[in-house]
């Protein structure tokens, strides 16, 4: 049949029936079937199985509709009479452009005539808050006139004639409704719409006579009917007794009690399960009808269509069950629940039914979403955890009290390990009302408790910015800076997450625990401290901190919600505000009401549950932890005598925190020992601050002021080491600050110190165990809050683009920048990302145009893999102020608090005046901002080049591969509007191309014998599906003398993108520590044309390729003999030197002819598109064949035939700037040659990094040391993933930052003057 179909233009027109069995459903593929014989399947639900009382599923077409003119003359005209916008708000122009698209002009001039009609009866109070009267009066009476001049349209539903004003899908319906007219007064029908603007239009405009449907008498529900009885009373009967026979309805509104109905028809399609049941439950099983409407050629109501359609026996069995009315259990695992919310976004807007806030997201849980919501937590516990202890249910009785008729309650009883009771709702005259109420309760209950998170709440569609209205785009225009220097670098508006917003709707009464408890660091242990915050964080996962080249994982662990008291506020208030002061070491105060987040101390008393640490559901007590006494000693001092007559010294010093004066704003030391040897009187010999003094006592006298004596001049001292000031501990570089210039003190006099009363360690240890500092994790909290505010951008991210489809972890790596200055950054996803993007667009140019040439490809794949596009798209859909590429500046970090007038103080402070406009510079007489103000813009502002968001792309396309393989790649590329039209899943691909080719002429190719095909297949070791693509891989252009025909350049231009991709995820899979420069050396060497010539000689493919120049084939034969020559020799040196061999290839005198690393590329191309663009033939060949081959000869060390200039090419790929192989001055004979890592301008470009040589060798020969040395360095780099990372900061601009630091700047302070220094940059830009 394929060869017969592949040989014919006209094909005849057959009709072909399969059966098959309903369990087979889910692993069918009728794709490549389609593509050969130009067909189309459909799939019809038998009635085989007696549980399956399902309708007859029906698929009909509608042409695409043609709409050019998306914003009509009277949307113009409205526009004009409401520039302010006092009336018409930007949801009414969404809902006008929905109408357009959705039913055509027609239903958009409808939808405005009602709306003015409105407006024109509503009092003014409900339709502005506008003080101005006169101009909303002006507005008003504008409107009012555009309304009484405007001519009353007349419907044309016929899509022939030339005033058809309605959409091929509308006219689709009025089709689909004529058939019904026969049932005559039997008819009942639902439509299932997704907007209710579609459902109040459609409604009305299907009781117009033009459409012929006299029959219909059709009403649009109301969103959310269910949550009102009466009105859902009546409409029943009025549905029942035919006054009524056709019901719009939206998702909100499907679980209505209705009578059945002779047909149900999705207006929309909706991925989703839970509607597909609702849906079934409607009608009346096998006499009815479910028609589904699909756009001819959309690829996306194809996949929807085909995804929820498949389902295992299991599924089928609760529909049947749920349809039925007999079904008590929640679904099973393959249910699957769209996270889009049942009500749009226009109709969120304007309703005011009371809903959940999810605090991550923002997303918004209404009544009609709950159960979708609580399906999806309940199949999300059960498949996490492993002590669910029993299946969650739901029983409906109707059991009424005493006076009220015909009530029901519903009962939902949750997995017993979620630890909510059974939640019992309130009586309600129906079941859906009593459904809904319950399921809503069971979320607010599970919400409350920190279970049900931004995994389960439906996510709105994504539209960061409200371009609905001119102003509104000039708007989000003005977020987005231009670089002066540059009109390829932006500044965007840097994000910051929802959650602490969101946090400050939740009362203070509750708060939520989340312990931080970080691993040893520095050879220091910590206490573990617990983050107290207004609403529940999501689970956080374990992350790195890093300080003086240590690192320890910083650990997470939910607690159980506690009520706090109004004193036990204010003493958290205070105790956050005192650690808060003294990180920063500057003032800051915030009401209890403000702060977001609080902090306090645990007693050791607190353990985590066993195997809970990092469980999303474990939840342990917290605040019976918390030790009261402490918070609020804390909050009332910030410090207390050291030396007390009631406390013995050892007590007090064991858990010290001191200062050698009694202010809030100085340095404090740790307490390291009390020094009994010791007392005021002795002299100080190994602390150079007293060494010029008899004893302590006398410097006291001459230093001190106002030093009037202390009573005990025989206590002991203390030794103190001084804490340094807080900095970024996100890199491995994290190092201790610079020290002060001045003389360090180490001892103290006790009756002269202060301690302070946030202490190092807990006073109360048990016996034997090793003390812990709660001080030492408040001095890593500024950077362990940074991270995880990060981490909850990504969620964010993650729940409203990519709809959870991208692994968290993946996510962030793809979103950090090198400039973040964080322990991982984006540039081995980048790497892998640009292949994986470059077969997408290779797909796509292949598939569209059958005809095109190798040039016209090349261009067709540029524009969708160019940097404009990528940023371009991902500028439209906001990624870029989620990117993080600032690095955290310890100095100006707060907690989470809401703006007062104290930070508003602050920033109108110290300044001379000036203004802070763009482009003001720095003119006389205008403002120049202060500089708090000039930090939080550096901080707030996020600049980044073009090249940098594409890269982000490219990141983020890598991550969702990583996370979901090839259709979670191309779903998050579709997501980020990278322009592959029509491709909604990866068949679409061999789709596309079969429907193109049957349109087009493609030129013929001779066939090849068939001994060529099997000794190809041979060689290759998979079989060709179809044979005639191998021809034409293995034909050279020369072969057809100028005149047309099909040679390989096709084939070669996808089979370069696929072996691509196959060599750059080999290579980033098996060098999971080389950084991105080595990956990109390796994958060059690969698939080199020298390596892919070498290859094609080695397999032999080079004897089937058909040309017909002898010139060519004579420098073939002379290529493939000093090859042979070259390989022996390698060979016989590597057996020698017992060695692997290495590219004996670069040894070439002479480049190969192309054709041979062509011919490679363009049989992996026929391969490839033979499997339907699939990786089944191409990857066994590249698992068996090619990756051996490539694997024995190219190795970091045999990227060129000499070990140094790989070494300094992959240094330079790095980005360093300064590097050598230095040979060191001979001491002896063959002293040893090292390669030094260095930088530093005046250290010559050559110095030790922490005093480390990467590599060394010994040699009698310089060049052989040197050869040993550039080896030995190229392992090291390839075995350490951060051995580079540690002692290379060039590509941070750290060392740039550094270079002009002056003598004795601390950390921070450097950190503070770069932050000045960006924003010296913009005021000079400006």
């Amino acid at each position: 049949m394929t060869d017969f179909y592949a040989k014919i233009l006209e094909p005849p027109r057959v009709l072909a029936a399969v059966t098959s069995d309903l369990d087979r459903w889910a692993s069918l593929d009728l794709s490549r079937l389609e593509i050969a014989f130009r067909a189309q399947s459909l799939f019809i639900t038998t009635e085989a199985v007696a549980t399956w009382l399902g309708p007859l599923e029906l698929v009909v077409e509608y042409e695409p509709a043609t709409l050019h003119d998306l914003d009509p003359p009277i949307t113009a005209k409205l526009r004009e009479s409401d520039p302010e916008g006092l009336l018409l708000r930007p949801r009414h122009f969404r809902k006008a452009r929905c109408a357009l698209q959705q039913l055509g002009p027609y239903g958009s001039n409808l939808f405005w005539r009602n709306l003015l009609y409105e407006l024109a009866l509503l009092p003014t109070s409900e339709t502005t808050t506008s003080k101005d009267e006169a101009a909303l009066s002006t507005v008003l009476g504008r409107l009012v006139h555009t309304r009484k001049g405007w001519a009353e349209e007349t419907l044309v539903p016929h899509l022939s004639s030339p005033g058809c004003n309605i959409t091929p899908k509308l006219a689709k319906v009025l089709e689909v409704l004529s058939i019904y007219e026969e049932y005559g007064s039997n008819f009942r029908g639902i439509i299932v719409v997704k907007d209710s603007v579609v459902a109040q239009c459609l409604g009305e405009l299907l009781q117009k006579p033009q459409t012929g449907l006299t029959f219909i008498r059709a009403t649009e529900v109301r969103p959310n009917a269910v949550s009102d009885s009466s009105y859902q009373k009546q409409l029943y009967e009025a549905f029942s007794k035919g006054e009524n026979n056709l019901l719009i309805i939206t998702r909100s509104s499907q679980d209505l009690e209705l009578p059945p109905v002779s047909t149900v028809i999705s207006f929309d399609l909706f991925e989703d399960h839970l509607s597909y049941a609702y849906n079934h439950a409607h009608s009346k099983g096998r006499n009815s009808h479910q028609i589904y409407l699909v756009e001819k050629g959309n690829n996306e109501q194809r996949r929807i269509l085909s995804h929820v359609q498949t389902m295992d026996a299991e599924l089928r069995t609760w529909i049947a069950g749920f349809t039925q009315g007999t079904s008590q259990g929640f679904p099973p695992k393959s249910f699957h629940t769209s996270m889009d919310p049942c009500l749009s976004d226009s109709d969120e807007e304007s309703t005011k039914e009371e809903f959940i806030l999810d605090p991550t997201t923002s997303a918004r849980l209404y009544r009609c979403d709950a159960e979708a919501a609580l399906y999806r937590f309940i199949a999300d516990f059960e498949a996490q955890s492993t002590w669910a202890q029993g299946p969650a249910s739901i029983s409906v009785e109707q059991h009424p009290p005493e006076g009220i008729p015909e009530s029901y309650r519903c009962t939902i009883a949750l997995p017993k390990g979620t630890g909510v009771p059974d939640v019992v709702g309130p009586y309600c005259p129906t079941k859906a009302q009593a459904r809904r109420e319950t399921f809503y309760l069971a979320s607010q209950v599970c919400v409350l408790m920190g279970l049900m998170d931004y995994r389960h709440f439906p996510q709105p569609e994504w539209r960061p910015t409200d371009l609905s209205s001119a102003a509104d785009e000039k708007d989000s225009q003005k977020e987005v800076k231009t670089a002066t220097a540059s009109s390829s670098t932006h500044g965007y508006p840097r994000k910051s997450p929802d959650f602490w917003a969101n946090s400050s709707q939740y009362q203070v009464t509750v708060l939520y625990p989340t312990v931080v408890v970080p691993d040893p660091l520095a050879g220091e242990t910590h206490a573990p401290v617990v983050l107290l915050t207004r609403a529940p964080l999501p689970g956080i996962p374990d992350f790195p901190v890093f300080y003086s080249g240590a690192w320890a994982n910083v650990r997470f662990y939910k607690g159980l919600p506690f009520e706090v008291t109004s004193a036990q506020l204010q003493a958290l208030r205070g105790y956050t505000v005192r650690a808060t002061r003294s990180l920063t070491n500057k003032p800051f105060d915030c009401a209890p009401e403000d702060l977001l987040c609080f902090f306090a101390p645990l007693r050791t008393s607190w353990q985590p549950l066993p195997g809970t640490q990092g469980a999303r559901w474990s939840q342990a007590p917290v605040g019976e932890h918390i030790p009261w006494d402490a918070v609020q000693l804390a909050a009332d001092y910030f410090a207390v005598p050291l030396y007390s007559n009631l406390t013995a010294l050892e007590d007090n010093a064991r858990d010290a925190v001191v200062q050698d004066r009694n202010v809030e704003f100085t340095m404090r030391h740790f307490l390291v020992k009390v020094r009994h040897d010791m007392t005021p009187l002795s002299k100080a010999e190994d602390s150079p601050r007293e060494a010029g003094f008899a004893n302590f006592i006398e410097y006291c006298k001459a230093r001190r002021k106002d030093f009037a004596g202390i009573e005990d001049e025989k206590q002991p001292m203390v030794e103190v080491t001084a804490i340094p000031g807080v900095i970024n501990n996100l890199h491995p570089m994290s190092a201790p600050p610079t020290p002060p210039a001045r003389v360090p003190l180490k001892y103290l006099i006790p009756e002269l110190t202060y301690k302070f009363t946030i202490p190092a360690r807990y006073p109360r240890m048990p016996p034997g165990s090793q003390p812990h500092s709660t001080f030492r994790t408040l001095w890593l909290l500024p950077s362990i809050m940074t991270k995880l505010d990060s981490h909850l951008l990504v969620k964010e991210l993650s729940a409203q683009l990519f709809r959870l489809q991208i692994a968290e972890p993946h996510l962030l790596v793809a979103l950090s920048t090198r400039a973040a200055w964080t322990d991982a950054n984006y540039e081995r996803l980048e790497f892998l990302g640009d292949a994986f993007l470059k077969v997408l667009a290779s797909n796509l140019a292949y598939a569209v145009d059958p005809a095109a040439g190798e040039g016209a490809l090349h261009r067709a794949r540029q524009d969708v893999i160019g940097n404009k596009a990528l940023h371009g798209g991902a500028t439209r859909v906001g990624v870029p102020p989620y990117v993080q590429h600032k690095r955290f500046v310890a100095k100006l970090w707060q907690p989470p608090h809401l703006p007062n007038a104290a930070d508003d103080d602050d920033a109108d402070g110290d300044g001379d005046g000036d203004g802070d406009g763009p482009g003001q510079g720095k003119a006389k007489g205008k403002a120049r901002r202060t500089k708090k103000q000039r930090q939080l813009d550096a901080q707030n502002t996020l600049w980044m080049g073009d090249k940098v968001v594409a890269d982000v792309v490219e990141a983020i396309l890598a991550a969702a591969f990583l996370s979901g393989g090839h259709d979670a790649a191309l779903q998050a590329a579709r997501r980020l509007e990278v322009p592959l039209p029509n491709v909604a899943q990866w068949t679409d691909f061999a789709r596309i191309g079969g429907q193109q080719a049957a349109q087009e002429h493609a030129p013929s190719v001779p066939p090849l014998p068939p001994s060529t095909v099997e000794a190809v297949q041979l060689i290759v070791g998979s079989v060709f599906g179809k044979p005639e693509l191998l021809a034409q891989a293995l034909t050279h252009g020369s072969v057809f003398g100028g005149a047309e025909g099909a040679s390989y350049e096709r084939l070669e231009f996808i089979g370069d993108a696929i072996l691509d991709f196959l060599v750059a995820r080999h290579i980033f899979e098996r060098h999971v520590h080389l950084s991105p420069g080595g990956l990109t050396l390796l994958k060059g060497a690969m698939v080199s044309n020298r390596a892919l010539a070498a290859f094609c000689v080695q397999t032999g493919l080079h004897a089937h390729l058909r040309l017909a120049s002898e010139q060519l084939r004579a420098a073939i034969d002379r290529y493939v003999r000093t090859l042979d020559e070259l390989r022996r020799k390698e060979y016989d040196a590597a057996a020698h030197e017992k060695r692997l061999p290495g590219q004996y290839w670069l040894d070439m005198p002479m480049e190969p002819p192309k054709c041979l690393s062509d011919v490679v590329e363009s049989v992996v191309g026929a391969l490839y598109v033979s499997d339907g663009f699939f990786e089944v033939g191409v990857g066994r060949f590249f698992e068996t064949v090619f990756k051996p081959f490539m694997d024995a000869h190219v190795r970091l060390q045999t990227l060129s035939t000499n070990p140094k200039v790989t070494l300094l090419e992959l240094l330079q790929a790095e980005g360093c700037q300064q590097h050598g192989v230095v040979k060191k001055p001979q001491e002896r004979q063959n002293g040893p040659v090292e390669i030094e890592e260095g930088h530093g301008a005046d250290r010559r470009g050559v110095v030790h990094v922490h005093g480390k040589v990467i590599a060394s060798a010994t040699d009698s020969s310089a060049t052989i040391a040197t050869r040993k040395v550039s080896l030995t360095a190229l392992d090291a780099l390839a075995n350490d993933p951060e051995l580079l990372a540690r002692i290379c900061d060039c590509g941070s601009g750290e060392a740039r930052k550094q270079a002009p630091k002056a003598e004795g700047m601390t950390q921070e302070e450097a950190e503070a003057a770069e932050v000045e220094g960006v924003m010296d940059a913009v005021d000079d830009e400006e």
